[in-house]
């Protein structure tokens, strides 16, 4: 039958509507006449023809699905801190293709300047810089060419390329409103008789330019007290071919940098000036062109960065220029700890103090304050203020009257101290160049005598430099940064490695230092990072807090000698000083991560890829600082860790599997799979696993001591090691409490549980070794009589020479005794503790302390983790529980 839009052929309506399914086919129908009847023919002369077809059957009812178990909200939380803090984690160790650096562009220094030798290379980098500063003079005399910098040419980047890598670093410091220097030129266009020092260095010589770097510039002033601490920075110049050679302290190694004499301007060249931009400086045009450069481009005034007084010194501009240089920018040195710049300078180690955290105002002046300049240096700072009055011009001179004209966040130079007369007063120095103390004994106030002004040699004026009294710089100032200067009778070693850190560092890290004391001495012990302000930009998303512990390995008690505290400014290092007896000494590191808000390394490098000579720069200095985590000959294969001592110097090599604080990162066998999740999901986006936690932090141990032959070394134990470190809490640790109670519970049950395997059984005899108390085999064996002593056979590829020797008594493969068989049998897998680690790909054994064992009742337990065996009423607490897709998880 055929339908016509609901209608019989011949238009009459069916008798009745049948259900059936269907299919439309249009055809045209060559034998149908045309019409105008829309309800017989469609346009073009189509109909509709309904055929019938067969009915389908209905697919069979779907059996019920099987109810999947409730997961154990313990296995949910577990799961959750895999993912976002995941067992294998690594660190970007090269910025430039390994291309580039395999064919020596890095080679020579990656191989020939590793992190490990002695730190006392000042001379070393002084004479180099000598050495290629006159082979560059000789060049250019020979060329009659003035030296240019090609690599960091101010001129060319400012006015040619106008790529500002001289003056901007990595990662968005392109602000046009904060202004740009208008020009650059050479130090003899600039200056009328040019000279390095006017009179001698000064204090009075350093004036801030626009730069934001008054922590670098009041270092300046501390260390312009005395110009022996200059002239070991700047090491050799020459003005006519215009070359200057400096030398700084970065991460235990000093580093040589050369410069050429091109400075920045305020204002731009005769020929490029206008009234507009003369009207910025407020004056109206200038016909002739050499009144103009006399006012515009004469002298240090002249100057758009940090400057001398005098108008034709040049040692202020010329350092900070090289200063900058080392860093890769100007953008790199503002802001900072003055403490941290008198370290780049002298090489010394500076201590952050909170001053209302000084326990003896009078101790602190006696035995640190007054002894300035012999054995320390000193520096201050304000504190940011905080008031309910908003940051508006009226309320200015309410505040300034408040801090007594004590600028917020602003370094300070600590000069000079006088006890006398019933007082005591300290001098101190504003990087400015002016605006001083306003309470008393500043400039004109009525404390001043004749005899006062005779005996402190004090010239009134606003130069920046005022006296007050020890109360007042204690109530005005916040921190005090003293640096201690180190004489030729110090030496030094040191040693760098690689950290895991964890998302909450609940413990002390496995990888730590070893300390060996020959004789006794009086110690500076220093933990510190990267200085990233080197590779500013590239610091990567996390942010360190470090803190150590010092430990005497002989104290039974694990008793710690010293540690470190919480700096509030300073975060490139932690110190303490310490007196060290004969022996040899452990230096246990805890190091706490946290987001920063910055880019990732790779987000970075691809946001600037069009910057290619910047990224070069600073890709150097970046990976020839990361070299500092490898060890030399380290690799994931077994070898003996080795000291240098009679050098200062230790070479570790690490032994067993390369655990995750070591450098030398491997896949991990079951690679997480990647996130697909579009990105418009913003349920998704929330997800703190679609970012996992994945901080490594590069950290060096130096340790200053009055023993040349004091050996140093770092120790990365694997899971076979026995000088696996046990927990260890800090003693106001508010765990630290229940920690101990666990452990003393724990050897109890050992020692009951060795002299219960001793004991005779009733028939008098003891069983013999390898059989149970039951007679049936044990899965732990006792340990085996002593053998006759042998000569030492060489080290397996699983234990760490040297640590086993002083920990002993933490040995993973010396289990106490146990007569009853133990089925240690782990969740989700039926195997026994022995036949899982076989199961465990090598290098995904964590290091951990050796299980303990606690005579509790075992219906008391719940915890799928513990281990029962009903006949002895022991349970075996694993510390490493393991999951079918191998990553052990740490069950806490």
């Amino acid at each position: 039958m055929e339908y016509v839009n609901g209608q019989n052929y011949d238009g009459s309506v069916p008798a009745q509507e049948e259900e059936f399914p269907f299919k439309v086919d249009i055809e045209p129908l060559d034998d149908q006449p045309a019409t105008n009847d829309p309800g017989l023919v469609l346009g073009g002369g189509r109909t509709i023809k309904l055929m019938l077809v067969p009915d389908t059957p209905a697919p069979p009812p779907a059996s019920p699905a099987a109810k999947k178990p409730k997961p154990h909200p313990q296995d949910k939380m577990r799961k959750f801190w895999n993912n976002f803090d995941p067992e294998y984690t690594g660190q970007v160790t090269r910025i430039l293709p390994d291309r580039i650096t395999d064919k020596g562009l890095l080679a020579t220094k990656l191989e020939g300047e590793t992190a490990h030798r002695a730190v006392t290379s000042y001379e070393n980098a002084r004479d180099a810089c000598i050495r290629d500063v006159k082979r560059i003079i000789k060049e250019c005399r020979q060329a009659n060419q003035r030296y240019t910098d090609s690599r960091w040419d101010l001129e060319r980047d400012l006015k040619i390329t106008r790529m500002r890598d001289c003056l901007n670093g990595l990662g968005g410091d392109d602000d046009e409103e904060k202004g740009y220097p208008a020009d650059a030129k050479r130090v003899t266009d600039i200056f009328e008789n040019p000279q390095f020092y006017v009179g001698g260095v000064s204090t009075d010589d350093i004036m801030q330019g626009y730069a934001g770097d008054c922590w670098f510039l009041a270092a300046l002033s501390v260390l312009g007290c005395d110009q022996k601490f200059i002239d070991r920075v700047c090491v050799i110049q020459d003005q006519t071919v215009g070359v200057y050679g400096f030398v700084f302290h970065r991460d235990g190694e000093w580093h040589q940098c050369i410069i050429d004499d091109k400075l920045y301007l305020r204002a731009p060249a005769y020929d490029e000036s206008g009234d507009v931009v003369l009207g910025q400086y407020g004056v109206r045009r200038v016909d002739q062109e050499g009144q103009y450069q006399e006012l515009f481009q004469r002298g240090s005034q002249a100057l758009y960065f940090a400057q001398c007084r005098d108008q034709n010194e040049t040692w202020v501009s010329l350092l900070e220029k090289a200063y900058a240089k080392a860093h890769g920018d100007y953008a790199a040195i503002s802001g900072g700890q003055t403490g941290e710049a008198i370290e780049d300078l002298t090489g010394g180690v500076t201590t952050e103090i909170y001053t209302t955290n000084i326990l003896s105002a009078d101790e602190f002046w006696k035995n640190e304050l007054s002894r300035i300049g012999k054995d320390f240096l000193f520096s201050c700072a304000a504190a940011r203020y905080r008031e309910w009055r908003p940051y508006l011009r009226a309320n200015e001179q309410v505040r300034e009257e408040r801090r007594s004209g004590i600028v917020s966040q602003h370094a300070y130079a600590v000069l000079d101290t006088y006890e006398g007369h019933g007082q005591r007063l300290v001098k101190i120095r504003n990087p400015w160049g002016r605006k001083e103390w306003c309470g008393a004994w500043s400039d004109g106030s009525k404390e001043w005598t004749s005899d006062w002004l005779r005996i402190l040699n004090h010239k009134f004026g606003d130069d920046g430099i005022f006296w007050m009294t020890y109360k007042d710089m204690l109530s005005k100032y916040k921190y005090i940064d003293r640096t201690r200067i180190f004489g030729p009778e110090w030496h030094v070693a040191q040693q760098w490695m690689t950290v895991q850190v964890p998302w909450s560092p609940l413990d002390y890290q496995t990888n730590h230092f070893s300390i060996d004391v020959p004789e006794d001495t009086e110690a500076v012990i220093v933990l510190s990072q990267l200085d990233d302000r080197y590779f500013k930009g590239l610091q990567g998303k996390y942010n360190f807090t470090l803190q150590f512990r010092v430990q005497k390995d002989e104290d039974e008690d694990d008793e710690y000698i010293a540690r470190s505290k919480l700096n509030y400014e300073l975060q490139r290092s932690v110190n303490v000083e310490v007196f060290l007896s004969k022996g040899t000494y452990t230096v246990l590191v805890k190091i706490e991560a946290s987001n920063s808000g910055l880019e990732d390394v790779e987000t970075v490098i691809r946001q600037n890829i069009g910057r290619r000579d910047k990224i070069t720069q600073i890709g150097k200095l970046y990976d020839l600082a990361h070299q500092k985590g490898q060890h030399p000959g380290s690799s994931s294969s077994a070898s003996t860790i080795q000291s240098l001592s009679s050098s200062g110097i230790s070479t570790p090599n690490t032994t067993g599997t390369r655990t995750p604080g070591s450098h030398v990162e491997v896949a991990p066998a079951n690679p997480t799979p990647a996130d697909n999740t579009e990105d418009g999901d913003d349920e998704k986006k929330k997800d703190p696993n679609r970012n996992p936690w994945n901080a490594s932090c590069i950290v060096g141990l130096r340790v200053y001591s009055k023993q040349a032959d004091l050996g140093l070394k770092v120790v990365l134990p694997s899971k076979e090691d026995d000088g696996i470190v046990p927990p260890t809490l800090d003693r106001d640790d508010v765990a630290k409490s229940a920690l101990d109670n666990v452990q003393a519970a724990a050897e109890e049950v050992v020692e009951n549980s060795g002299s219960a395997a001793n004991a005779p059984d009733s028939s008098g005899e003891q069983p013999t070794e390898g059989e149970a108390s039951n007679g049936s085999e044990s899965e732990i064996q006792k340990p085996a009589a002593a053998a006759p002593e042998q000569e030492p056979e060489p080290v397996p590829a699983t234990t760490t020479a040297n640590t086993a020797e002083n920990n002993n008594d933490t040995a993973t493969d010396k289990e106490p005794p146990i007569d009853a068989p133990v089925s240690c049998e782990l969740p989700e897998a039926n195997t026994t503790i022995e036949q899982k680690e076989e199961m465990i790909p090598e290098q995904h054994i964590q290091p951990s302390a050796p299980a303990q064992i606690m005579d509790l009742p075992s219906e008391q337990v719940t915890n799928e983790s513990l281990m029962t065996d009903q006949s002895t009423n022991l349970i075996l607490i694993s510390d490493v529980e393991t999951k079918p897709d191998n990553k052990p998880l740490t069950d806490t």
